[in-house]
């Protein structure tokens, strides 16, 4: 019983601090500051592998910023441009969360798939069509 009311004690503290984020990142794209929306990116350069990281938007345009190793050596291609937004298919859902929203782009370098959750949508799409 004490197992459980320490559970959902996490769980709610830890959606509070979620909400929270969600929250200061919304008052902040309102007042035009740079927020960074977290993601993960399928880039054309790395085959099959979707690297953790944000996308960093503001005034002075857009940027990836890597979370992991993998990801360092990446940056956003030129000629980026936003065609289509859907929902993981279920090969995609094993490995990133089947609740998030790919939004697909081309680019010069081929196809560039961003994946977000639906909260942060009007984010990126915002931001790749102001790139």
């Amino acid at each position: 019983m004490i197992e459980l009311v320490v559970a959902l004690a996490a769980a709610g503290v830890t959606a509070w601090v979620f909400r929270r984020r969600v929250k200061q990142r919304a008052d902040s794209a309102a007042q035009g500051d740079v927020i960074k929306i977290p993601c993960l990116l399928r880039h054309p350069s790395v085959e099959g592998r979707w690297l953790r990281g944000r996308l960093v938007t503001g005034p002075s345009g857009t940027a990836w910023e890597p979370r992991t190793k993998a990801g360092a050596a990446v940056s956003l291609p030129e000629g980026l441009r936003q065609v289509g937004v859907r929902s993981p298919s279920w090969r995609e859902a094993l490995k990133i969360n089947g609740g998030s929203r790919i939004v697909e782009c081309s680019s010069l370098e081929g196809a560039l798939l961003v994946a977000v959750m639906p909260n942060e949508l009007d984010y990126v799409l915002t931001a790749l069509n102001n790139s």
